[in-house]
């Protein structure tokens, strides 16, 4: 069993890779940012389940919103008009998402590896859905760019998507190389093992 030493050092450890991560960005046109903390956010559930997860996941969301500098861009309330924060309010819940996904289908009779990718890559999906829903209705609504939904939706996704689906990737061998790791301690019944 873990102990409350243990349970806070690897929280503040993802909490730490999700604010390292988040500033590892490359510029994108369209109002658009591409960074390595999809890695990070597709770590948090396997290493500290459903509970600590969210607790991680919405303080970050919490902090960077109340002003610390910890997203892509900086920080602060107003973030909520940037077209991406979307994806950060998506990353607030994927570990509930990645439990559910788990659980639907981990008894199924595969290979480890290919539970932990369709697992993985469907939460892709719920990530862009949610994304691309909140960068659109900015984008709309906010700041009446109607003439760029079309090249949100063509180029800057068709660009994002590419390279996190090599990422989701790099994050599912991760997952997979862990579950040794993970097997051994509180979290054996919970994630993505048979």
């Amino acid at each position: 069993m873990y102990t409350n030493r243990r349970d806070i050092t690897m929280m503040a450890m993802m909490m730490a890779l999700l604010i390292i991560t988040a500033k590892l960005v490359i510029p994108l046109p369209l109002f658009d940012y591409l960074s390595l903390q999809i890695i990070t956010i597709y770590l948090i559930y396997p290493l500290l389940g459903t509970k600590y997860g969210l607790i991680v996941t919405f303080s970050y969301l919490i902090l960077g919103l109340i002003g610390l500098p910890i997203f892509a861009s900086g920080g602060g309330i107003f973030y909520i008009f940037k077209p991406s924060f979307g994806f950060l309010l998506s990353f607030a819940t994927f570990p509930l998402i990645q439990a559910t996904l788990s659980k639907l289908f981990w008894r199924r009779k595969w290979l480890p590896l290919k539970k932990i990718l369709i697992i993985n890559y469907s939460g892709l999906l719920y990530l862009y859905l949610i994304g691309l829903l909140y960068k659109c209705l900015i984008l709309f609504f906010y700041l009446k760019e109607t003439n760029v939904l079309y090249s949100v939706l063509a180029v800057s996704t068709l660009i994002d998507l590419s390279c996190d689906i090599l990422l989701v990737f790099v994050a599912s061998l991760l997952t997979y190389k862990l579950l040794p790791l993970i097997h051994k301690h509180k979290l054996a019944n919970q994630l993505f093992i048979s």
